[in-house]
């Protein structure tokens, strides 16, 4: 019999196989998907280029009718009447006008009825953009001031004697641009987005109402005046679009066909090749039948030559038509041999092996023994229990602790000691634990077995691997009760200080209001015949008054100091907002510019922290030095907590004084005519920080002006908003001012 390899045969059965269906795969491939990817591109961008030109046709359509009312000669004879007149014989084509004054005036707007009070609105940048510009300026997507939707708008100058005297424009929906790519047949699996300059979508082909407004996901690859862009869009679809900048208004209009559309010529083509391929394989069957019957006599003399070895016989080894299996043969015969060598060898390392168990297993009984003395002489008091809160051990310190015995503690049930008003908050931590949180933790009390009541810290911690019906869960029990009682003695101690702040208040005030008013009335009688007296009588009201002024002030750090701090949240930028609101003529008198950068949202008390950031932007406005004052308002991580920081460039602070100005009545100015206050306002900046668990302090190494930092601590289990950084304002009406 001729000898042949067993590699000669199988690689036949796989070239007869797979050579010819690879390359039947390909060529039908490359066929079918290059035909349908090239169809469904030229489509897109063919109704791209068709929808971007009718665009550009309808924005110069508009822009052609706010020329023409540009040259109006009512504009210039003053006669808005007739303009109003002239104006509103576009209304009936959608188109609705606005003529205003440089200052932002509106004296025409055909959006309002005839007649009706128009309003001066603030100058917007585009606005100004086109009054510097003296050209037609397109805005990007915003939301309108009259009827709160998203607009977008044309302005134009109306120029005389070479000075811009109006400025005409025209507010549209962007629906204007959906209308537009639904005429034209943009639909699924084709998408369009119309993008502005900022990378905000005006219009969406599809979803329109849910993504305007959105960033475009692909806005910063979109770069030049026109090219291809491959990616997701905001829907979260992957497309293969085209997109081209119009000259006109600088919007880019984006256009791309859905990939898995694409992708589907492909998915045809691999039916019909598995259907090819199933000929193949029954074509290639009947030559594996032939290596298998050839394999069936190698396997049985293989067969043969291991249940020689089995038996311990010296292996005769066939000759077989697969030179592989001969080889294989000679090789059992060796192993025969070697395998009475390494029984005994086995057998020697089977004994040392069960010396080595025997030495673990003293050494974890030895463990065992250490962890139970630590377990039953440590003073918490330490529990095994299930999900349902079957306890299935507990440390003898239960006894010391709760007055049961360790047996005794395996009957008692959780509803059974633990008191009924924190019976909901400690069943909420069960359930959070039997439904696979790691650990958890509360304070609450328990009945003692002689029928008082113990306050109590529990940290549970579940077993993982552990069925929810076998002890899964270790309960570590510490008495709470000596601290819970020095807490309610710091409560009751609080209480005791507000209310003797209020009988300060009104029992310190009202001989105050008596001396003041018979110092005045002994000013008024000695008059002029005394002058002297009269001098004293106006000292000892000044004096009366600085110390009102010195008891309301340690009035309103008493309610800071001992308030009951809420945790709410808190948008800082808001709270922001509403303090430039409070101090908003100070800001205007000082012209001063107030720059907010992005601000987090925190857990805290909003009311509190609107005083917080009172008193350290009226500290900048008060200290202020003789250049135009800029106060910086920023955040960063740090850590577990906000860093957030109040930067000017005013007078400054001597870096000798950083920690005693935030003492109470601490000043370091004593010209009150000059710089007004009792020194009390970084204290309370203090106090609220620290109620809030943060701190403050000044940064000693500012070159210019002063800078207050503080920490304010992350949200809990919520996902922060994180600042946008140095390069991020966060822009309002209110936040950058002259």
């Amino acid at each position: 019999m001729t000898e042949r390899s067993l590699a000669i045969y199988l690689a036949a059965f796989a070239a007869a196989l797979t050579v010819p269906l690879l390359l039947l795969a390909a060529f039908l491939t490359w066929r079918f998907a290059e035909a349908e990817n090239r169809q469904l591109e030229a489509g897109a961008l063919q109704r791209a280029e068709t929808v971007a030109a009718e665009i550009d046709r309808v924005l110069s359509s508009r822009l052609a009718v706010l020329r023409a009312l540009a040259t109006s000669p009512a504009i210039d004879a003053g006669d808005f009447a007739r303009f109003d007149a002239q104006a509103r014989e576009f209304t009936s084509l959608g188109i609705d006008i606005r003529l205003r004054r440089v200052d932002g005036q509106v004296v025409v707007d055909t959006a309002t009825r005839p007649g009706s009070p128009l309003p001066q609105w603030p100058v917007i940048d585009p606005i100004g953009d086109a009054v510097s510009l003296r050209a037609p300026v397109f805005s990007d997507l915003f939301v309108s001031r009259g009827t709160g939707t998203y607009a977008v708008a044309i302005f134009l100058p109306v120029v005389r004697n070479d000075e811009v005297v109006f400025v005409v424009s025209t507010t549209f929906s962007p629906d204007v641009f959906v209308r537009i790519m639904t005429d034209f047949q943009v639909a699924v699996p084709y998408y369009s987005s119309l993008i502005d300059r900022t990378g905000l979508v005006i219009a969406r082909s599809s979803r329109h109402a849910e993504m305007i407004g959105r960033p475009s996901a692909a806005f910063n690859a979109l770069t030049g005046t026109s090219g291809i862009w491959r990616g997701v869009n905001v829907e979260g679809v992957e497309v293969s679009a085209f997109y081209s900048r119009s000259p006109i208004s600088g919007w880019i209009l984006a256009l791309g066909v859905e990939v898995a559309a694409l992708n589907r010529s492909l998915w045809r083509s691999l039916v019909w090749i598995l259907a090819v391929a199933a000929g193949l394989i029954g074509m290639a069957t009947l030559l594996a039948s032939f290596i298998v019957r050839r394999l069936a006599l190698a396997s049985t003399a293989m067969t043969d030559a291991a249940a020689a070895m089995e038996r311990g016989q010296l292996t005769v080894v066939p000759r077989t038509g697969v030179a592989e299996v001969n080889r294989v043969g000679e090789a059992f015969g060796r192993a025969s041999v070697k395998l009475h060598l390494q029984a005994s060898a086995l057998a020697r390392a089977n004994r040392e092996l069960e010396l080595r168990v025997e030495e673990r297993g003293l050494a974890l009984r030895a463990s065992e023994e250490r962890y139970r003395l630590l377990a039953e002489n440590v003073r918490d008091m330490i529990l095994l229990r299930n999900v349902e809160g079957r306890i299935f051990y507990a440390s003898p310190s239960a006894q010391r602790l709760l007055g049961y015995t360790a047996e005794e503690m395996l009957g008692v049930r959780p509803a059974d000691v633990v008191h009924p008003d924190d019976w909901s908050r400690v069943d909420a931590v069960n359930r959070a634990i039997g439904e696979g949180r790691e650990l958890g933790f509360s304070i609450h009390r328990l009945r003692h077995k002689e029928g008082h009541w113990v306050w109590i810290q529990a940290a549970y911690s579940r077993i993982g691997g552990v069925g929810s019906d076998e002890p899964c869960i270790i309960v570590v029990v510490r008495d709470d009760t000596e601290r819970q009682d020095q807490e309610t003695k710091l409560r009751q101690t609080n209480e005791a200080l507000r209310q003797f702040s209020a009988i300060v208040s009104h029992d310190l005030q009202a001989p105050l209001r008596h001396i003041n008013m018979f110092s005045d009335m002994l000013r008024l009688k000695v008059g002029e015949g005394d002058p002297e007296a009269a001098g004293y009588a106006t000292r000892i009201m000044a004096s009366v008054e600085r110390m009102q002024r010195l008891i309301r002030s340690l009035i309103a750090y008493t309610q800071v100091a001992y308030a009951q701090v809420k945790r709410e949240d808190v948008d800082l930028a808001a709270v922001v907002r509403e303090a430039m609101a409070l101090l908003d003529a100070d800001i205007a008198e000082a012209g001063a510019t107030i720059k907010v950068f992005n601000l987090p949202r925190i857990d805290g008390d909003s009311d509190l922290l609107v005083r917080l950031f009172q008193n350290l932007i009226g500290n900048a406005l008060k200290y202020r030095g003789e250049e135009p004052l800029v106060v910086k308002i920023r955040a960063r991580p740090a850590g577990r907590s906000w860093e957030v920081s109040i930067e000017d460039n005013g007078i400054g602070i001597d870096p000798l004084y950083a920690d005693r100005i935030f003492e109470m009545f601490r000043r370091l100015h004593k010209d009150e005519s000059r710089y007004p206050g009792l020194g009390l306002g970084l204290a309370l900046c203090r106090r609220i920080v620290e109620s809030h668990g943060g701190e403050i302090w000044l940064d000693k190494d500012w070159p210019k002006g002063a800078r207050f930092q503080f920490t304010l601590p992350r949200q809990r289990d919520k996902k922060d908003r994180s600042a946008g950084g140095d390069d991020a304002p966060f822009r309002t009406e209110a936040a950058d001012r002259r």
